[in-house]
């Protein structure tokens, strides 16, 4: 029973913080690489960026400020 629930709350995890090691491991490869490798990373960051609702975000920053 316990490993069905660890591996629901991994997959639960995951989802929710998938874009954000996208961005992360993108922007470094942006940085280090170079010719047509770049530009693949390049598109891979932007698509994620996209990917994110950041109106949610901004909803949530709005109630931790006030």
């Amino acid at each position: 029973m316990l490993y069905k629930t660890s591996f629901v709350w991994f997959r639960f995890f995951r989802r929710k913080t998938y874009p954000w090691v996208i961005i992360a491991i993108a922007s470094s490869k942006v940085i280090c690489s170079n010719g047509t490798e770049k530009t693949k990373e390049q598109v891979r960051l932007m698509v994620t960026l996209a990917k994110i609702d950041f109106v949610k975000i901004y909803g949530f920053m709005n109630d931790l400020l006030w």
